[in-house]
């Protein structure tokens, strides 16, 4: 039986710029494919598999481009122990991850020592089962591609990260919880869109309303990845 493997686009050493896990030192395995998408999204180069992108070597996929390679979990934890092995945390981060069966590869980094990090739209179940340290579900509510958010997603999130432009894409949040099932512990945190002022100022005010948390995408003021 041949090995379960992942088509890589990126995996580089940073530190986490958003969320509940914003400061902490990470390494970014970003995997290819996305079908959700997103309008504003700065990934759009790994939503497509285009053939002539496919890889045979990691370094030759490296990179903010639309290339990738398929690699098994033991080669991608091989490379980063070797390459980076200052993290004790891995993101999965895409695209999107959760399209693809995370256990093997889940399984693979905590042999290696490490603890897992996943950001995710939610409207993919392949992370379920697959005892991940910290699950963001950053929910993508009425996008171009048509996928729905999952509730048996959110019932996973220990962080709901919640990207917003106007009082709208609040109120679609609200909708969403409404009727979810979430843990007592999760974290709600909004984050304004492209750094807008206008959308800053709405996201501020409503965690303090809420007693929430906002997210700045602190990597972009201090300029790294």
């Amino acid at each position: 039986m041949s090995q379960i493997t992942y088509p890589v686009n990126d995996v580089y050493a940073c530190v986490q710029g958003e969320g509940c896990q914003t400061g902490v030192a990470m390494v970014l395995l970003r995997l290819h494919g996305c079908a959700v998408g997103c309008p504003w999204c700065d990934t759009k180069e790994t939503w497509d598999f285009l053939p002539e992108l496919a890889q045979t070597d990691l370094a030759s996929a490296l990179g903010s481009n639309g290339r990738y390679v398929n690699l098994s979990p033991s080669a991608i934890v091989a490379y980063m122990r070797e390459h980076m092995p200052g993290p004790r945390w891995v993101l999965l981060t895409g695209g999107e991850p959760a399209q693809y069966d995370l256990r093997p590869l889940v399984k693979s980094l905590h042999e290696g020592g490490y603890l897992v990090a996943l950001e995710t739209s939610g409207t993919e179940l392949g992370h379920v089962g697959a005892d991940i340290d910290w699950v963001c579900v950053s929910p993508k509510i009425d996008m171009p591609g048509g996928k729905q958010v999952l509730p048996e997603a959110l019932a996973t999130a220990d962080e709901i990260k919640h990207v917003v432009g106007k009082q709208k894409d609040i109120d679609l949040l609200d909708e969403l919880l409404a009727g979810a099932i979430l843990k007592p512990s999760v974290q709600i945190c909004l984050q304004p869109i492209s750094i807008s002022p206008k959308a800053t100022d709405l996201c501020t005010e409503t965690v303090i309303a809420r007693g929430w948390r906002l997210s700045v995408q602190t990597h972009k003021y201090i300029g790294v990845r």
